[in-house]
This record gives structure tokens, C-alpha cells and sequence, in this order.
């Protein structure tokens, strides 16, 4: 059986008898050396040390989660807990089931600054210093931050990524805090209960995140998968999907699992018809991506225009992208920051040039 045919039936959360000792590194390019442990019905020793140190990273971070989850509990900030081990633990049943590289949360944005100095008092920095000009462009374009536990004597140096909306303005996915809080459900993980999103929060957000990132592990498919087996209220999905602005994202999430794992989709008529006319355009993109050496991981430029609902939305996209300033601008800069706004536009305009003028001499 080839390689791909075997990780593709992984990601269907079938049990393999092949010997998959030969996939393992291409199981690990697309972030389903969990799933594969899981679904081995023979475990080599290379796959069973991999498992094991997936397991015990998990277990550390799900501890230090813990101890975020219960500081917010007692200082009354509402917080939902949300991919990472949380998310393997509702789709695939094991916590240890996917690798993931921070813990993320999320608060209200209205307590988005209370949040972070709960963090910083339980001994967090930020990985990217901030100014307060630029903690205000921050606050007001993007929707997360990204914190290290390196502070205190015995930190565990996770990372955590702190979040105040669940995406950026620039991939919106008009989810509000307040309504996600009330339809959130509790989940059990290593004996720690975590506040997490809803069923149908967890279906939208799950397959908005996925095309952010261009489906470009098999792993993000096999999340989609793991959807259609639950029991969903796939009107409420539907009807939160329409809401949020991401109808196209959550039918394509859908029509791409079921063309390349084969898998049927639910029962979400709107959704899957506003992805059907862009659907040939997007898995071009997706079969470039799946089982290639070099992967497009950020939805940019046109790809708005394939993936967001509206076409005001992907404009609107587009300037931020190119007026807003990003961490990259400021560091090492001594520009005032508001000269930011005004620079950017010309430093992309001469990337872009210079990126042009080198293609002809490296082909030559």
C-alpha cells in the first residue's frame, strides 16, 4: 500500500495493518503521527518513542493549562480553552492524538488586558516586547498574543497563546465571545475540566482555522472527519456559519474530506453550496499542499477573494494587510509609530520588487 493511500486511511481513523514504519516521517509531515500510533494495528518502536514523547509533552502542557484555567476561574475572567489537547481529546477521544506546539485560550476582548496581566503575574512574558502604541495597533488588528512561562524559578516554558478574538481582522470569523461563552460545554482531559467551545462553535471554528491555513496538513482534514462522526445539530452549525461570515470556509472543510478522504459530508445544504463554484480553484491549491516538500501554511492575497463570503470582506482584507503594521515592522525599527502606517506600504512595494528582480537571475 503506498504512502499515501495508507495516510489517508489513517486520517479517516481507520485501523491499518500494513507495516508503517516506512510512513512514519510522512506521517509526521502531516502532523498524523498521533493518529497513526493510534490507528497501527502493529507499533513499530520508532513510531511507539514518538507516541510516548507526544504523550508526555501533553501531559505537561495540559498541567500547566490547568493552572492557567483555575488562576482565570478564581479571578472571574470567563475563559474558554480551545485546540491543542482539548481539541484532540473532543475529536479523536486521546489528548495525545495530534502535536501541538502552545496552549491557547481565549478571553473577552473587554478583558483581553486584565488577561494578560493574570498571565504575566503567573509568570508569562511576552515573546514580542510591546510598546503601548504598538500594544494599541495589537489590540485593535489582530486577535492573540503570544506569551512564554519562562519568569518564575521552576517555569515550564510553554507557550502560550493568548487570544481575544478567534481570528484576526484579516481572516474574520465573526464568532462573539459572549454567545460562544453560553453555548460552551465542559471536557475532561487528564482529570482537568476545561470550559471549551460548544458543538457547533467547535465544527466552525475548527473548519474556519483549517482554510486559514490552506488545509495543508492531512491532519486538518482529518479533524473535518472526525466532525461528520459526532452528534451535531448540523442546522446550528449551519446557521452559525452564515452568521460568522464563513458559510464557504465550512462547506469547502467539507467537500475537500469528502473528495480526497473519501468521506461523506453532513447535512449543511448552504454552506456546501456556497463552497461548490470555488471548490476546483481551492483543491489545485490543496493538492499542491498535501504530501509536498514545500507548503503554503497562510491563506493571502487572492485566496481571500476564494475563501471569505464577501467580496468587501477579502478587499478590506487585502488593506489591512498592506497599511497595517506587524511585528516585524517595529523590531529594530526607530521609527515613530505612527510613521509605521505610512512606511509599510513602500517597504512591501520594494520586497515585492526586489523579490522580482532576483527570480530572472536565479533562473539564470
Amino acid at each position: 500500500m503506498a504512502s499515501r493511500d495508507v495516510l489517508i486511511a489513517v486520517a479517516r481513523g481507520e485501523r491499518v495493518s500494513e507495516d508503517v514504519e516506512p510512513f512514519l516521517e510522512a506521517a509526521a509531515a502531516e502532523g498524523l503521527t498521533g493518529l497513526l500510533a493510534r490507528s497501527a494495528e502493529q507499533m513499530p518502536r520508532a513510531l511507539r518513542v514518538q507516541a510516548l514523547g507526544m504523550e508526555a509533552r501533553s501531559a505537561r502542557m495540559i498541567a500547566e493549562l490547568a493552572r492557567i484555567a483555575a488562576a482565570f476561574d478564581v479571578a472571574r475572567i470567563p475563559l474558554l480553552v480551545f485546540k491543542g489537547a482539548v481539541l484532540a481529546q473532543q475529536l479523536y477521544g486521546d489528548p495525545g492524538a495530534r502535536a501541538f506546539s502552545d496552549i491557547d485560550v481565549i478571553v473577552d476582548p473587554a478583558n483581553a488586558e486584565a488577561g494578560e496581566m493574570l498571565l504575566q503575574r503567573l509568570g508569562y512574558r511576552e515573546t514580542e516586547p510591546m510598546t503601548t502604541a504598538q500594544r494599541r495597533t495589537n489590540r485593535r488588528f489582530d486577535g492573540e498574543s503570544l506569551l512564554v512561562d519562562d519568569v518564575r524559578e521552576r517555569a515550564s516554558g510553554v507557550l502560550a497563546d493568548f487570544h481575544w478574538r478567534f481570528s484576526n481582522l484579516q481572516f474574520p470569523l465573526r464568532i462573539d465571545f459572549a454567545a460562544a461563552w453560553e453555548r460552551r460545554q465542559s471536557v475532561i482531559v487528564d482529570g482537568h475540566s476545561f470550559a471549551t467551545l460548544g458543538e457547533a462553535d467547535l465544527a466552525v471554528f475548527t473548519c474556519s482555522h483549517a482554510a486559514k491555513h490552506l488545509w495543508h496538513r492531512l491532519e486538518l482534514l482529518a479533524q473535518a472527519a472526525a466532525l461528520t462522526k459526532r452528534t451535531v445539530d448540523w442546522q446550528a452549525v449551519e446557521r452559525l456559519a452564515i452568521d460568522a461570515g464563513v458559510a464557504r470556509q465550512v462547506g469547502l472543510s467539507f467537500l475537500l474530506t469528502r473528495d480526497i478522504l473519501d468521506v461523506a459530508p453532513p447535512p449543511i445544504p448552504h454552506c456546501l453550496a456556497a463552497a461548490a463554484p470555488v471548490l476546483e480553484s481551492v483543491r489545485r491549491i490543496v493538492d499542491r499542499n498535501l504530501f509536498a516538500e514545500n507548503r503554503r501554511s497562510d491563506a493571502r492575497g487572492s485566496d481571500l477573494f476564494l475563501l471569505l463570503d464577501r467580496r468587501r470582506d477579502a478587499v478590506r482584507s487585502l488593506l489591512l494587510a498592506i497599511f497595517v503594521p506587524t511585528h516585524s515592522d517595529w523590531r529594530g525599527s526607530n521609527l515613530p509609530a505612527a510613521l509605521h502606517w505610512i512606511v509599510r506600504p513602500f517597504r512591501l512595494l520594494w520586497s515585492r520588487l526586489a523579490s522580482r528582480q532576483r527570480a530572472p537571475a536565479e533562473l539564470s
